[in-house]
């Protein structure tokens, strides 16, 4: 009995001492092993890993959070989605200039170089100020579109000098995107678009005056093709009325129709009319061209195109 007691407490001693020792020895062998060259760089190498793929996470949810705030408000006509917009890349940029610092700082040569640079901070912002003049320059005048606002996230703008029209989609650090009716993405710099002429539609009331020319020959009757034109017009589904009441009471026509040129192949008449918006005013347009074509064409009125008469001798 006494000797399995003793049996016992040795075996128990035993296992006390692994216990104690192996983890011990285990944590050892790690610390030691980070103290050599090729430990250090699978440190630095991992804690790099954690830092990028942390960075990846921020990044992602910073976009997710920006494009679903700005939606919102752009669904609630909340003008203040261009600024939200805007302030996802100064996010984005934090984001980005932390993670570097980070993983500089934990690379010894990396960081000895970065604080000698520094050290020589003044030479230093000079030559950075002189190549990155134009960026700084567009980012500037960013804040200031901001801030004056001549556009903002879904105006319908036309930059006159370019010709470029269509709808703001997004305002960067330094760009502004505009989506053509063809679903392009034009993107421009935003110092070339703080001092460009734009026309913004969005700033006037929806409603758009439309012109509508339609040429006859010579030969056709002017009068005809006017009536024409006058009550395809005024029963499109899509037609606006735009006479005042007292436009109406004193017999004002629906539509001002008058002769615009006499053209060499053609007598231009010309249909003044209004639509709801410039969505609406683009499909009534080339509606209108079409019926007006096929009833003038069963009616006798003939559309003028230029063509040449060769006379022999």
């Amino acid at each position: 009995m006494g000797e399995q007691n003793a049996v016992n407490a040795v075996g128990d001693a035993v296992e006390t001492v692994v216990d104690e020792v192996v983890p011990q020895t285990i944590l050892e062998q790690i610390d030691a092993f980070s103290q050599t060259w090729l430990g250090r760089i699978v440190v630095s190498a991992a804690f790099i890993a954690v830092v990028i793929l942390l960075m990846v996470v921020a990044v992602r949810l910073t976009n997710r959070f920006f494009r679903r705030t700005v939606q919102k408000m752009l669904d609630a006509g909340n003008p203040a989605a261009t600024i939200c917009s805007y302030l996802r890349y100064f996010a984005l940029a934090a984001i980005y200039f932390t993670a570097f610092a980070v993983i500089v700082s934990n690379i010894p040569p990396l960081a000895a170089g970065m604080n000698k640079l520094f050290a020589a901070g003044g030479v230093l912002a000079v030559v950075i100020g002189f190549a990155s003049q134009q960026a700084m320059g567009s980012v500037v005048s960013g804040f200031m579109i901001l801030t004056f606002k001549p556009f903002v996230i879904g105006d319908v703008v036309n930059v006159v000098s370019s010709g470029v029209s269509g709808t703001v989609e997004e305002i960067t650090l330094r760009h502004t995107i505009i989506r053509t009716i063809e679903n392009k993405r034009v993107i421009i710099p935003n110092d070339t678009m703080n001092s460009a002429i734009i026309e913004n539609a969005n700033h006037t009331e929806n409603k758009v005056c439309l012109m509508v020319d339609v040429g006859i020959t010579y030969e056709s009757d002017i009068a005809h093709a006017m009536r024409i034109m006058r009550e395809e017009i005024v029963q499109h589904p899509d037609y606006f009325d735009n006479r005042t009441d007292a436009e109406r009471q004193a017999g004002a026509p629906p539509v001002v129709i008058r002769v615009q040129e006499l053209a060499d192949s053609a007598v231009v008449i010309r249909a003044q009319l209004w639509a709801r918006d410039n969505g609406t005013a683009f499909a009534m347009r080339s509606d209108l061209l079409k019926s007006i074509k096929e009833r003038c064409e069963r009616e006798g009125v003939d559309i003028a195109y230029p063509h040449l008469v060769v006379v022999g001798k």
